[in-house]
């Protein structure tokens, strides 16, 4: 629901502000304090073409009456596999993280429909003008609460969803004598479901995420990596200008021949760190004519032999990490969960695979016949085989319901909270020898152990750059991405969510709607012996009000703790084998987009010490009061985490971003 700011005229004065509330010295102004009763908001809506809407909870038919049919509607709507939450202002795609953010509190209080590049500098110029926290938002497919934060004003980008394609080549403005580059360039509001189809329509590929709710913006700005960004590097790597509009609310064009230091912190810097950008051009690529890709699944009894068959799959792992046109896509996986031929029983399970674009099936075969050849040494002690993963012409293109091999349909992650969540780069001279890969397969033993049963843990291939094509090498150079991604296999990613909406109290209509991915997780939460809550929640599901209460609160108070302890255990095994701290030799990190909420020494993980400094002296020049910021982002060490980065570290801040 979206409710128009002329509504609620009263609302958004002095009828809803405790004028008793003095706004803090080094503080924005919030909601509360004396100087918000004095914004003059209607200033802003005319500025904006009436776009200011006032807060609605994209929920609120179940807050207002959980029985009714809008209630139902908006629940399989939110839990679906379509786009209601991320094309909504106040929605979210990911609602929060158990005891760290939500969605129900960390809220914006206005949002503007930025639909012009005016839309933008107004709306920029507004919040710099009357110190108001300023959040930046597409989809909201956002793990760490960055595009939201109460009591701020959002501008929203979403519906800027113009794209347009340059199949004569493209030349960055003032860049003289540079050859022209088949191109496209893309407003913020896309997202890759818009932006892929058509370019499988104009016979073009475009380096972005392999989710397909994804807003190219986020992505963009955090390095992005996909299916075939081994072969044409990260997304980041493929852009070419943007237009920026700055704190001060003049706009800008930024490539690396017009404020190229401007341009250097777009492409892998993140969200926050000098502006916010209306448009991007980016290259393109010719679309594949084909995708094939293997897989080898196999399964070991002890942590004995699952070690063994770790240390062949990482081997493996690292051979095909050399192999772009052979392995541009893929990852290998690992879990402990039960033995599908006997209940009583667990297992140790591997699934490494690999495709690529246009590449020969023979060799990709070739490439992990390895793993093979050990189960046959090993018999009986090790299972596995090796197939056909994908074997993709265009031909199977289908333009009313299009996918492809390189994007994916996501809708396990709607409306979820996370549980706990955390990546590690796994550099390759981790796993070139003997000796390294026994001690990396034996902290996967100990993580597998350590994981709820069932629950996997993946290592993601295009989101490490080693083995790109030389091509690319001076062009990775040339972005804020941390240098170690260029000498990484693989990105280790764990994360555990659940369906959840803190916002609503529980019920069994609530309940039987989350039910579908609820009771799925209900096996691995619980070891498969969920015992009598199975039943409670059962009930529950099947309308006795008092059960559903029950099963919930078991959830939320007994399940999610325990598995967090879990997890929080998970990550002290990884960080102690793949340290991120100044000192550690070799220095492993995080992926900025997909990482711990609580990642210690997020600068040098994200980007490393050097290019850190570097964004930092960027964000002093451009953003001197910090209008632009989010948690973990650049400069957010100068906003106290205690005020939700809504007051200065004073202890900090006489220095500025230095």
């Amino acid at each position: 629901m979206i409710r128009s700011f002329q509504a609620v005229v009263c609302w958004l004065t002095v009828c809803s502000i405790s004028p008793t509330s003095i706004q803090p010295k080094d503080c924005r102004c919030l909601p509360g304090n004396e100087c918000w009763n004095h914004i003059p908001w209607l200033v802003l809506n005319t500025s904006v073409h009436g776009r200011l809407m006032e807060f609605v909870d994209e929920v609120d038919p179940c807050v207002r009456d959980i029985n009714s049919n809008d209630c139902q509607s908006t629940l399989t709507q939110a839990l679906g596999g379509g786009h209601f939450l991320s094309g909504s202002p106040f929605g979210s795609q990911h609602t929060g993280q158990f005891g760290a953010w939500n969605i129900s509190h960390d809220h914006s209080v206005y949002a503007v429909d930025a639909q012009t590049e005016e839309d933008f500098q107004a709306t920029v110029r507004f919040a710099h003008v009357h110190n108001l926290r300023l959040v930046i938002k597409n989809t909201g497919h956002d793990w760490y609460g960055r595009s939201m934060a109460a009591g701020s004003l959002m501008l929203w980008t979403h519906n800027r969803k113009n794209i347009t394609w340059h199949d004569e080549g493209f030349k960055p403005l003032d860049c003289d004598g540079e050859d022209a580059i088949p191109a496209v360039t893309v407003e913020t509001g896309v997202q890759f479901y818009n932006l892929y189809p058509d370019a499988q329509d104009h016979g073009k590929l475009v380096i972005g995420g392999s989710c397909d709710s994804v807003g190219l913006a986020g992505c963009w700005l955090s390095g992005c990596y996909g299916a075939f960004s081994k072969k044409f590097g990260a997304g980041a790597v493929n852009m070419l200008q943007a237009r920026v509009v700055l704190a001060n609310g003049t706009i800008v064009t930024t490539n690396k021949c017009k404020h190229p230091d401007l341009f250097w912190s777009l492409r892998g810097g993140g969200a926050g760190v000098a502006g916010v950008v209306t448009e991007f051009t980016a290259r393109s690529h010719p679309a594949p004519r084909f995708v094939t890709g293997v897989v080898f699944d196999g399964n070991a009894s002890t942590p004995e032999e699952f070690q063994m068959l770790m240390r062949e799959s990482l081997k493996v792992f690292a051979a095909s990490a050399q192999e772009y046109d052979l392995a541009s896509d893929g990852g290998l996986g690992f879990s402990k969960t039960v033995d599908p031929t006997n209940a009583n029983k667990t297992v140790y399970t591997v699934d490494l695979r690999i495709s690529g674009y246009e590449s020969d099936l023979s060799k990709q075969m070739k490439l992990l016949q390895p793993m093979v050849d050990l189960v046959e040494r090993e018999k009986g002690s090790l299972k596995g085989d090796l197939n056909v993963w994908i074997n993709w012409t265009d031909a199977e293109y289908n333009k009313t319901n299009p996918s492809a091999p390189w994007w994916s349909v996501s809708a396990g992650d709607k409306s979820a909270s996370l549980v706990g969540m955390m990546t590690r780069f796994l550099p390759e001279s981790y796993i070139l020898t003997e000796e390294g890969r026994a001690v990396v397969a034996e902290a996967f033993t100990r993580v597998a152990d350590t994981m709820p049963l069932g629950r996997g843990v993946g290592i993601m291939a295009p989101k490490g750059q080693v083995g790109i094509p030389s091509s690319l090498h001076g062009l990775f150079n040339e972005t804020a991405i941390n240098p170690v991604v260029r000498d990484t296999t693989g990105t280790i990613l764990v994360m555990i969510q659940l369906p959840w909406f803190e916002q609503l109290p529980p019920s069994s209509k609530l309940l039987r709607a989350l039910w579908p991915r609820l009771n799925e997780s209900l096996q691995t939460f619980t070891n498969y012996n969920p015992g009598s809550l199975l039943d409670t929640c059962t009930r529950g599901v099947a309308g006795d009000e008092s059960a559903a209460r029950a099963c919930m609160h078991t959830w939320q108070n007994e399940l999610v703790p325990t598995v967090r302890e879990k997890f929080n255990r998970v990550r002290e095994i990884l960080r102690n084998t793949l340290p991120n701290e100044k000192e550690s030799k070799p220095f492993s990190g995080a992926y900025y987009a997909e990482t711990d909420y609580y990642e210690q020494d997020f600068q040098n993980s994200y980007w490393g010490q050097e290019k850190y400094k570097k964004l930092l002296e960027i964000k002093r020049k451009y953003d001197p009061e910090g209008l632009f910021i989010c948690h973990n982002c650049v400069g957010s060490e100068f906003w106290t985490q205690e005020s939700n980065l809504n007051c200065k570290n004073v202890s900090m801040w006489p220095n500025g971003y230095k």
